[in-house]
């Protein structure tokens, strides 16, 4: 069954509203108003798309066939050399989401 969440304006109004809901025999409960916060932010959160991270900053661009085979090679190819990838840091980035 869906629930509803109330946001009194003051202590009086929340006294109120318990003791109206108690009278009509609803359960009620107050929360912390840390508690609200995570609850609201659990709400966003379940509308994110998590999948990947998204930088508005950066436009897509073209690789070159040699760009692309660059980032394909595996990381014994890449080992000491200090090119990291983009493919790579968002693998990295997923993984650590991921966890």
């Amino acid at each position: 069954m869906d629930s509803i969440l109330i946001n009194p304006k003051s202590q009086e109004e929340l006294k109120y509203l318990l003791e109206l809901m108690q009278s009509l025999e609803i359960e009620a409960k107050a929360i912390s108003e840390k508690d609200r916060d995570d609850f609201e932010l659990a709400q966003l959160l379940k509308n994110v798309d998590a999948s990947g991270i998204v930088r508005e900053l950066e436009k897509p661009i073209k690789l070159s066939n040699e760009q692309v085979r660059l980032l394909e090679q595996s990381e014994a190819e890449m080992a000491g050399k200090t090119v990291v990838s983009e493919k790579h840091i968002q693998v990295d980035e997923d993984e650590w989401l991921n966890k």
